[in-house]
């Protein structure tokens, strides 16, 4: 148990590399060794409890007043291990290498060992190289995202997962909230829309290997419902085109594409809204039926809280479009 602890708050990002961060206030200096010592930040409800988050910390500053010496200390995901970790040398993979345990290895290169994975039979298409120097975390998303899996992050106990991408359609709904006298978000929340720069066409395409051509992915949008069609666009195509993609076979750079292409539409609905602590991770899905009667549909993309036994989320969400 860490004693002292006068305040402190967690950011937890989908989009952001590292996941987030967070801070914590002292009231006095605690014998804590700043350098190796983490910190899992658990939050309690009576018999309910599960974790925040698992960070490193950061040196403490100190903050001095007339009558009280405290200190804030940052707190830094479990991410940070391998993305402060480098490779000494140029790094390379042969052509059909195991992607996901060749990710696994780099990862465990850096010490962590608590990695749960799910398995793929996913080769690599093409060798591949990075250069001195470049991030191990760098090295296993590229891989990550050759086998068409999530980018890797760390879950609230501080376990790395390593899985497969799942399209938000097929994601169960990791929580419902309803308008009513049970409801748990506030009554007051926002979304955001911009139109403009939503592509109908997206292109990926590998890098070729030798005298065999790079894959190349194509996803469009010509559904006649949807306001960002091609149709809806006065039959234009507005393309988004992305080269040097990893991806193992032509049906995962197939599903890159389409997946580029959801996401691109994505940020055009934004949801803003307040609600009770709640035991959820990033990207979840989650159902939404506001006063408005109107059930939308949600990913989760960040969640701000403070450490206080009455904090609640300020959260940001991605409409899915249904």
């Amino acid at each position: 148990m860490l004693d002292g602890v006068t305040g402190g708050s967690a950011e937890i990002v989908a989009q952001d590399v590292l996941g987030g961060s967070g801070s914590l206030n002292l009231d006095a200096r605690q014998d804590i060794d700043w350098m190796s010592n983490r910190v899992r930040v658990i939050y309690n409800r009576g018999d309910v409890s599960w974790p925040v988050g698992t960070y490193l910390l950061t040196s403490p500053k100190e903050s001095h007043s007339k009558f009280v010496l405290g200190y804030e200390v940052g707190l830094l995901t479990k991410m940070s291990v391998p993305s402060e970790d480098t490779v000494d040398a140029r790094f390379s993979l042969d052509a059909v290498t195991a992607i996901i345990p060749a990710a696994v290895a780099l990862l465990q290169s850096t010490g962590e060992d608590r990695i749960a994975v799910t398995s793929s039979d996913a080769v690599l298409s093409s060798a591949l190289t990075w250069e001195a120097g470049t991030s191990k975390l760098q090295i296993i998303n590229d891989l990550l995202q050759a086998a068409g899996y999530w980018a890797l992050w760390c879950d609230g106990s501080g376990q790395f997962r390593v899985e497969p991408y799942t399209d938000p359609a097929s994601r169960p709904v990791a929580f419902d909230f309803q308008h009513g006298a049970q409801s748990l978000h506030m009554p007051d929340w926002s979304r955001e829309q911009n139109n403009t720069s939503v592509p109908n066409k997206v292109t990926l395409k590998t890098v070729g290997d030798g005298d065999a051509e790079g894959l190349v992915g194509v996803a469009t949008n010509e559904d006649p419902e949807s306001p960002y069609s091609f149709q809806a666009r006065g039959d234009r195509w507005i393309s988004a085109t992305e080269e040097g993609v990893e991806a193992a076979t032509q049906a995962i750079i197939d599903a890159l594409a389409a997946k580029k292409l959801r996401d691109a539409m994505t940020p055009v609905s934004r949801l803003e809204v307040t609600h009770a602590m709640l035991d959820l991770n990033p990207n979840d899905l989650v159902g939404f039926t506001p006063e408005d009667g109107v059930r939308r549909f949600a990913t989760i993309q960040r969640m701000s809280m403070d450490f206080t036994f009455d904090t609640d989320i300020s959260a940001e969400w991605r409409e899915v479009l249904s």
